[in-house]
């Protein structure tokens, strides 16, 4: 009988989610920190529910995430003045070295993922998946 293709996407999903969260408490972080600390990267001033979206996760879910990144001195957060319900948002040195780890750990991952892939092959996997996205979700990956 031939796997289902549901099943076989659990199961890719969860080795490569294993396989990646595998050395995570080696980099200072927690599941959710990355995807937050990559968008505050990328977006000084931003709102929670900017994040939120962003991480396809919940406003509270993001607010706890960078209660604990504040603690762990990885960011530092600022009421913007313009606006209230902005967050000015700065990553500190060492949330930019616990990202920069992450990011490598990543690519390392990535590159056993998708070996014996040719160029063509991983261009079209990634154009399935921004469409299986967006069937799914309504938005579009970047």
């Amino acid at each position: 009988m031939k796997t289902a293709f549901h099943f076989m996407m659990f199961k890719t999903f969860h080795a490569q989610r294993n396989r990646i969260r595998q050395n995570m408490q080696e980099f200072g972080l927690s599941p959710g920190q990355p995807k937050v600390l990559r968008y505050v990267a990328a977006n000084r001033n931003c709102m929670l529910k900017e994040i939120a979206a962003a991480c396809d996760v919940e406003c509270a879910t993001v607010s706890r995430i960078l209660n604990n990144l504040e603690e762990q001195n990885m960011l530092k957060r600022h009421v913007v003045e313009t606006n209230k319900r902005a967050l000015s948002m700065q990553i500190l040195p060492k949330g930019e070295q616990a990202l920069a780890a992450w990011e490598t750990h990543c690519r390392q991952v990535e590159a056993e993922s998708l070996q014996g892939f040719s160029e063509q092959e991983k261009e079209q996997f990634r154009e399935y998946l921004g469409r299986m996205y967006h069937n799914l979700t309504g938005k579009r990956l970047d």
